[in-house]
């Protein structure tokens, strides 16, 4: 973990305060003071590091039992104890092996507890501070506790933590050999898994390049997502899409057009051009919309021109979906916030296509117009059967930064919607909200009290977690 000269010295300052003293209370008043403390983080751990063993180990003790503010849902304190042991203070183990057990038995604890229970962002600090433990004298130790929990422990995120700890070649050969499995649920898991990898060998590139015309269309979706973030490297992956916007296959040329879309087209030069032509006509309307997005059919000095608006406004009622929702995305990066732009955005809240509809709302959301008008309309949809529509509106709502104590109890209702994504985007909001009003977390509070016992509980506790270690960080 990098430190910067000024933390080398403040720590050397405090050290030499304890020499001079002898007082070990000097660096527990400085845990008291500013464990949490953003400006003090890295401070407090090398001072902890540069500790005799046996102080390290009150040190970190002093740590875990802190107490801090709602530490029985965010576990800040066990985290920072966590962030300890990554610093590998030498001869801890053998002086203190009973603590070191404890902290990796509770983050243990967390790791095989449902993840809607203890929070995405409290289950995500796990997984930092396991894989933070990489070639300290504590890695063996959490890798072998992991490996006896593997029954409670999802099989992908079990392999992420062996290749964290140690093991990355044998979880690769595995991977490998898992998508040339039959079963294309197995597949999907290698996929899943192999995600994560922030530098995929080219081997890996060219598996998955295959499965972009697998049978099992979220399994093509999967494989599109993860070579979205990796194929910027690879000029075969990069020419593999351009010959499967060919494809027999109209869900083999969405999925490529997609990839390409997040690459970024303008790194194709004049070769894009050259395979639209290649398509039928079609198809070339909605490959263009996709690939090249609306944007790139206006003039980037002169985008939000009054002409140009009319013509992304009559785009708004072209039969074709992705024509209509490219229009949508490219009108709500406009900033342009104008009555006939609203209203415009507001009839297409009533579009048929879910996905055109829930755009919708998100444009509304980033026009900054929180009229009654829009807001009643968005709240309208956040009650939508379709999740995505749902997942829009939230959103929405929380950028317009309408703090009212009728959409905080909206958002609060759809902390246990059904679905996973929803919940997800409401939490986001209800913290993106809480930046704006001193009231909202003690509602959240309140909220997280009152569903102790709801399996979505962790979706508030997240909320909660942007609230308070936002502003840490």
């Amino acid at each position: 973990m990098h430190k910067t000269f000024q933390e080398y010295l403040c720590a050397e300052e405090i050290n030499y305060q304890l020499e001079n003293e002898l007082d070990f209370g000097i660096i527990l008043n400085a845990i008291r003071e500013h464990l949490h403390d953003a400006h003090w983080r890295e401070v407090l751990l090398l001072l902890i590091a540069q500790q005799k063993p046996k102080n390290v180990a009150k040190a970190i003790r002093a740590v875990l039992n802190n107490g801090s503010e709602y530490e029985e849902w965010l576990y800040r304190d066990l985290f920072f104890a966590g962030n300890c042991l990554a610093e590998n203070p030498k001869g801890l183990r053998g002086v203190a092996g009973e603590l070191v057990q404890e902290i990796l038995e509770r983050l243990l604890e967390l790791e095989v507890s449902r993840r809607e229970q203890v929070a995405g962002e409290v289950h995500l600090q796990v997984y930092q501070s396991f894989r933070s433990l990489y070639e300290t004298d504590f890695e063996a130790q959490a890798l072998e506790m992991l490996k006896k929990r593997s029954n409670l422990i999802d099989e992908g995120r079990l392999l992420r933590y062996q290749a964290e700890l140690g093991e990355k070649e044998e979880v690769m050969t595995t991977l490998l050999t898992m998508l040339q499995d039959k079963d294309s649920v197995i597949r999907l898991k290698a996929v899943n898994t192999l995600r994560y990898f922030r530098e995929p060998s080219e081997t890996v590139v060219n598996a998955l390049l295959v499965y972009l015309e697998d049978e099992d269309p979220y399994l093509r979706k999967t494989v599109a997502h993860a070579l979205g973030y990796w194929g910027k490297d690879s000029e075969n992956a990069f020419n593999t899409l351009l010959d499967l916007l060919q494809n027999d296959n109209l869900a083999v040329r969405w999925e490529a057009a997609f990839v390409i879309e997040k690459l970024g087209y303008k790194k194709l030069g004049n070769s894009i051009d050259k395979m639209l032509e290649a398509l039928p006509p079609q198809l070339q309307d909605w490959v263009f919309a996709l690939v090249k997005g609306d944007e790139a059919n206006l003039d980037e000095s002169d985008a939000g021109s009054q002409s140009n608006i009319g013509i992304l406004l009559e785009r708004l009622k072209d039969e074709n979906p992705i024509l209509r929702g490219g229009a949508v995305s490219a009108l709500g990066k406009l900033g342009n916030s104008s009555e006939v732009i609203i209203n415009a955005l507001l009839e297409v809240l009533k579009d048929q296509v879910p996905d055109v509809c829930g755009m919708a709302a998100m444009a509304l959301g980033n026009l900054s117009n929180s009229s009654e008008t829009v807001v009643n309309a968005l709240l309208e949809k956040l009650e939508d059967d379709n999740s995505f529509v749902r997942c829009g509106s939230a959103t929405a709502l929380g950028d317009l930064g309408n703090t009212s104590e009728t959409i905080v109890n909206a958002l609060l209702g759809k902390l246990e919607d059904e679905d996973s994504y929803v919940r997800q985007r409401v939490s986001d909001a209800l913290g993106k909200l809480g930046k704006k009003s001193n009231h909202i977390l003690p509602t959240i509070v309140q909220w997280i009290q009152q569903h102790q016992d709801s399996e979505y509980v962790g979706r508030g506790i997240d909320a909660l977690w942007y609230l308070v270690v936002g502003e840490e960080n």
